[in-house]
């Protein structure tokens, strides 16, 4: 076994161990996608998971080019979108306009990952 550094992923056994993180949080992503798709509540937990998907993408940015598709940030970007159409009235209004932002926030930052 190679050691390349000190850092936490600094040896062949750890460094490829990042990758099952991100494939946790696009396949819980995906299952947000599928039910934002007919859900009729005013929550959600895609955001969430699109945040904790950017922190990695920020520490492991070569590993977020490869993982992340950009054709699917967008799918869950318009499935978020038609639900929030569907369902943004439902949200208390004090924080309807912040969620709806923070999503913005959230996808437009994660387009600028990916392939």
């Amino acid at each position: 076994m190679k050691i390349s550094s000190e850092a936490p992923d600094g040896n062949e056994a750890a460094e490829l161990e990042n990758a099952h993180y991100f494939n946790l949080a696009i396949e819980k992503i995906e299952e947000s996608n599928e039910w934002l798709k007919k859900a009729e509540k005013p929550y959600q937990v895609m955001l969430v998971h699109l945040d904790i998907l950017l922190m990695l993408s920020r520490k492991y940015k070569a590993d977020a080019n490869l993982s992340i598709k950009k054709d699917r940030v967008s799918e869950w970007k318009n499935t978020f979108d038609t639900w929030f159409t569907r369902c943004g009235h439902k949200i208390p209004s004090k924080y309807r306009n912040g969620i709806k932002e923070n999503a913005e926030e959230l996808f437009y930052e994660l387009s600028e990952y990916g392939h």
